[in-house]
């Protein structure tokens, strides 16, 4: 696997992003509104400049690769997606044809793959942010939603999730003060929107042991490691 679909969807994101440091790039006029504010105050360089931390390249690919492929290709499998993005893959070889055509397959799948230590945890909270505000603003569009499902690979990195979406833990409660949104928020979350994606957050996590017994008001962070699937 030489990663065509990464590869070719890369390139296809760069060309449509070229000019975003500027405010000025065809993929701002290819995507929601909303979506495109989120994408100038991200990427912009006068916003860049103003802050003292920003997403590092790596970041940015990942973030507006599965914008693109989600929202302006409006993919709903992932066999669409290679028949858009790299059909050679198809064409080459019928094993590979055959895994990707499969039902599990049969829904929009987007993989990141990026190294521990830099910052996937990041990238899922902007993601949020981005589906969150959208569905706000376009209520019965199933290419949004507000409810999600973060699992971890193991305990620690449960602690780290637990941390990021709801603060460090202090004589037995959460200070959300602390946590990524909180602390990062001139990165994450235009001004006008912050109190709307705070609200959201803390009304919405759920830990392990709460998943299908805490009430949420009609959204859902779900935070869980794997072994809870297992069981």
């Amino acid at each position: 696997n030489d990663l065509s679909l990464a590869s070719n969807l890369t390139n296809r994101v760069a060309e449509a992003s070229l000019g975003l440091e500027s405010g000025d790039a065809p993929i701002l006029n290819q995507v929601s509104e909303t979506t495109a504010e989120l994408l100038k105050f991200w990427f912009q360089q006068d916003y860049i400049d103003n802050r003292g931390f920003n997403f590092h390249d790596g970041q940015r690919k990942a973030i507006l690769n599965v914008i693109y492929a989600h929202e302006v290709l409006g993919m709903t499998t992932l066999k669409g997606l290679y028949a858009e993005v790299a059909p050679e893959v198809l064409l080459s070889s019928a094993q590979a044809a055959e895994i990707i055509s499969a039902a599990k397959n049969d829904y929009p799948k987007y993989c990141l793959k990026m190294a521990t230590g830099t910052g996937k945890t990041w990238v899922l909270e902007a993601l949020m942010v981005w589906q969150v505000l959208n569905t706000n603003r376009a209520a019965g569009n199933p290419r949004y939603t507000k409810n999600f499902l973060v699992v971890a690979p193991g305990l620690i990195v449960y602690d780290r999730l637990r941390d990021a979406f709801e603060g460090k833990e202090r004589d037995g409660k959460r200070d959300f003060a602390t946590s990524d949104l909180a602390v990062y928020q001139e990165l994450f979350i235009p001004d006008a929107y912050r109190d709307e994606i705070f609200a959201f957050v803390q009304g919405a996590v759920c830990a392990k042991e709460e998943i299908g017994r805490k009430v949420t008001a009609g959204a859902l962070i779900a935070i869980a490691n794997w072994h809870v699937l297992s069981d």
